[in-house]
């Protein structure tokens, strides 16, 4: 038997630190008759403590009393407010109304933070920020003045000015001017990002409204049919584009003979290298074609003729019509004949058993109440 473990290093104390006990774990190791047995087993130690941080004490201090303030300056605005609109409103509902004062301009106050990056962002919302803080104030004086205590009014308001104060100084903190270089990388970034959400929105919404459609019904394909043929109609009228980049040539009509096909030009064959060259023979004339019917002349009064419009698709049975007439015709259909027979006529969609399903409880609840 061997017992083989880790012994923890014991590192010397430093005179004047901090330490703090823990407990840690060991592996040892236990050998018998060659084979080998593995555990951790638990020690004590002390572990050397890093100085206090005073910075993020005497934040976190400051932090707690603008928590406190603002509770404090929360529920005096809302007791001016709320006194100040209960000769006009429900006491509930002015006592209710007196927490959206203090609300907004700490609201203001969060949206300022997370804008702290964008300057002009920023000063928007701090700017929203002091005009709500000012109405508040307005409201706590005026309450004051109609109890004919106009200083303790004007002590009351300032209430919110230092739950303000002490949150502007907080946020000073953590508020750095950056360089226009850095800043301008910054918003240029959040721009490439945001739009990449936008455009990711966008496509999840329609991609969302094309399933809705193409599970629509019979409705929402007939328009599609329609629409195909229309758009079909209109590229038939739309001239070839030339793109033999030659004009076409013009013949001038010959007054009082009908104008036919023209003669074919008789080939010319190139010389023998001995012989002279040949005349070419005479083209042949062809013969005159009968003249063309005269088109009936059109009147000149009255509306003129409409050219016709696109052809209206007649839109077929619904899924519901086709289960109905089907079980009227064999009530003793199985489900999944009927649903193969619904697919054939209808195509297939999705969920489409279980809308055969709703359907034929719907047909027999309908033909047990007649």
């Amino acid at each position: 038997m061997n017992n083989q473990g880790e012994a923890p290093e014991q590192q010397a104390r430093i005179p004047g630190a901090r330490y703090k006990k823990v407990t840690r774990e060991r592996t040892e190791t236990t050998v018998i008759d060659g084979r080998a047995s593995t555990r951790r087993v638990p020690y004590t130690t002390y572990v050397a403590l890093p100085p206090r941080d005073w910075d993020e004490i005497i934040r976190r201090g400051v932090t707690g009393v603008a928590i406190a303030v603002s509770i404090l300056a929360a529920v005096g605005t809302t007791a001016s407010v709320g006194g100040l609109l209960s000769r006009m409103l429900h006491p509930a509902v002015s006592y209710a109304v007196g927490v959206v004062f203090t609300s907004s301009w700490l609201a203001c106050l969060g949206v300022e933070h997370i804008e702290r990056v964008d300057a002009d962002r920023a000063a928007r919302a701090r700017n929203a920020g002091w005009v709500m803080l000012l109405i508040g104030m307005g409201a706590v004086i005026t309450y004051g003045h109609e109890l004919h205590q106009l200083p303790a009014g004007v002590v009351g308001s300032c209430l919110d000015l230092a739950a303000k104060g002490l949150w502007w100084l907080i946020m000073g903190l953590d508020r750095v001017k950056l360089d226009p270089g850095v800043a301008h990388w910054v918003a240029q970034e959040e721009q490439q990002i945001a739009g990449r959400f936008l455009l990711g929105t966008r496509l999840a919404r329609l991609n969302r409204r094309a399933v809705q459609m193409r599970a629509g019904g019979p409705e929402f394909q007939a328009a599609e049919t329609i629409l195909a043929q229309a758009t079909g109609h209109q590229a038939q009228q739309l001239p070839a584009a030339d793109t033999s980049g030659q004009a076409a040539p013009v013949s001038a009509p010959v007054s009082g003979q009908p104008q036919g096909p023209a003669a074919p030009a008789a080939p010319v064959q190139p010389p023998a290298p001995t012989a002279p060259a040949a005349p070419a023979p005479a083209a042949p004339v062809p013969p005159v074609p009968p003249a063309a019917p005269t088109p009936p002349a059109v009147p000149t009064s009255g509306p003129a003729p409409q050219p016709p419009g696109p052809p209206v698709v007649p839109m077929g049975p619904s899924i519901r019509q086709t289960v109905t007439a089907t079980l009227d015709q064999d009530e003793t259909l199985s489900d999944e004949n009927l649903v193969a027979h619904v697919r054939s006529v209808h195509g297939d969609r999705p969920k489409l058993a279980e809308t055969v399903a709703t359907y034929r409880r719907k047909w027999a609840r309908a033909r047990r109440a007649s």
